[in-house]
């Protein structure tokens, strides 16, 4: 029997760790926190905060074990550098390098000519001092070249005074201290899951992505399969292939963010993991028909994977939408999750505290996933569900917080 390390063991790590158990491997999961959900599920659990590379080396040095799979940004370094270490199929230095910093990935698809938002770099220290980079293209995207994803720190501007201004509120989650600032492209946003086994890429699913409304940032809804996205499939296919190129990927997954306008695609960013929550699994197997999890864990293993693909339908990730207030009450959300074409719904408001303010991925009030034979049905009883849900709050009862 084969055992796979998993990186990451919050509850939406849980599905994909029994989905691998399924196809009879053992799993150790491995997390900073000791409640994790995962030590409930696999097969042995480390307490360990994998941020910290050396530390987890240790405390797997007694672990035998034929892969490891990074669930999120900051499970990456030490992922790649134990499977080198061990001689297992994982990314090298490059390729690393270019999924822990938004500059040298950018820089690898510059050099490489391929399109992407222009952009300069710069640090946190830099533009605090007044020391501004060339740059007059307005409004542009911040981000930090290394935050551990969800969106943190990223902001759009429109001008030098707003970046040094909020900047100042959220440079903390600038975790190198080096800055991104790129051209605001309007268009439409999409997310690709690529596999890639002994240098060669297979795209496994394409989905389309809605803001908020009024937020260039946070994800409120995504489409599996993206109809826009499929639409323009074989550019986007070659677009992130070239992109695998250059960054000399070897063996691993990748979640690619790209955007299209007026039919040319852009590559945004990318990460050397699984998508995000339950990107990894249900969400492929039900819109694709592949399995996520049993592919990654073969190829990292040092297995060939098997691409069979079953029977798919359509799926929309819908998150509520944010308010104000104190929150005193939730209407309508109990019983969500048992619904039959409902595959997951969770809540993350908490009564008694504050509406969530968006101010990244992880700041989303809760949402329903919901699956159907088409995207229309699917888009539309997701809908309802979330207007089935009443949030209350202090104001609307006419209290004071």
């Amino acid at each position: 029997m084969k055992t796979v390390v998993l990186l990451g063991g919050n509850q939406m790590a849980c599905p994909a760790i029994k989905r691998i158990q399924q196809h009879g491997y053992r799993v150790v999961a491995v997390d900073g926190s000791a409640e994790a959900p995962a030590r409930d599920v696999a097969d042995l659990f480390v307490q360990q905060n994998f941020s910290d590379v050396a530390a987890t080396s240790a405390a797997l040095a007694e672990v035998a074990f034929d892969g490891i799979i990074p669930l999120n940004d900051f499970a990456i370094r030490a992922a790649a550098s134990i499977a080198r270490e061990r001689g297992l199929p994982g990314w090298n230095e490059f390729a690393e390098l270019c999924f822990v910093s938004k500059v040298a990935m950018k820089r690898c698809w510059i050099e490489g000519g391929l399109p992407t938002a222009r952009c300069v770099f710069s640090t946190v220290a830099q533009l605090a001092a007044g020391q501004l980079p060339q740059w007059e293209s307005w409004p542009a995207v911040v981000k930090p070249a290394f935050s551990g994803g969800g969106s943190r720190g990223v902001f759009v501007a429109r001008g030098w005074d707003e970046v040094q201004a909020r900047l100042s509120d959220v440079e903390k989650t600038y975790l190198d201290g080096d800055v991104v600032i790129e051209e605001f492209i309007q268009g439409t946003e999409h997310t690709l899951e690529v596999l890639i086994c002994r240098g060669s890429p297979t795209l496994l699913s394409i989905s389309d992505k809605e803001n908020y409304p009024g937020n260039d940032t946070v994800v409120q809804k995504l489409h599996f399969p993206g109809p826009i996205g499929h639409s323009h499939r074989a550019a986007l296919e070659r677009l992130v292939f070239a992109a695998c190129a250059s960054m000399r990927l070897t063996d691993g997954t990748t979640h690619f963010e790209v955007l299209i306008r007026n039919g040319e695609a852009f590559l945004l960013e990318v990460g050397g993991r699984p998508g995000g929550g339950l990107n990894f699994h249900p969400i492929c197997e039900i819109s694709t028909g592949y399995d996520y999890p049993g592919l990654l864990a073969a190829i990292l293993t040092g297995g060939l994977p098997d691409f069979t693909r079953k029977a798919s339908e359509h799926l929309v990730w819908h998150y509520f939408p944010r308010g104000e207030g104190i929150l005193r009450a939730i209407d309508g959300f109990r019983g969500i999750k048992d619904l039959p074409d409902v595959v997951d719904a969770e809540m993350y408001e908490q009564v008694g505290k504050a509406r969530l303010d968006l101010h990244n991925d992880l700041a989303r009030p809760g949402y329903v996933l919901v699956r159907s034979k088409s995207n229309a049905e699917a888009r539309d009883r997701a809908a309802r569900l979330v207007e089935s849900v009443q949030f209350v709050t202090a104001d609307q009862e006419g209290d004071k917080p």
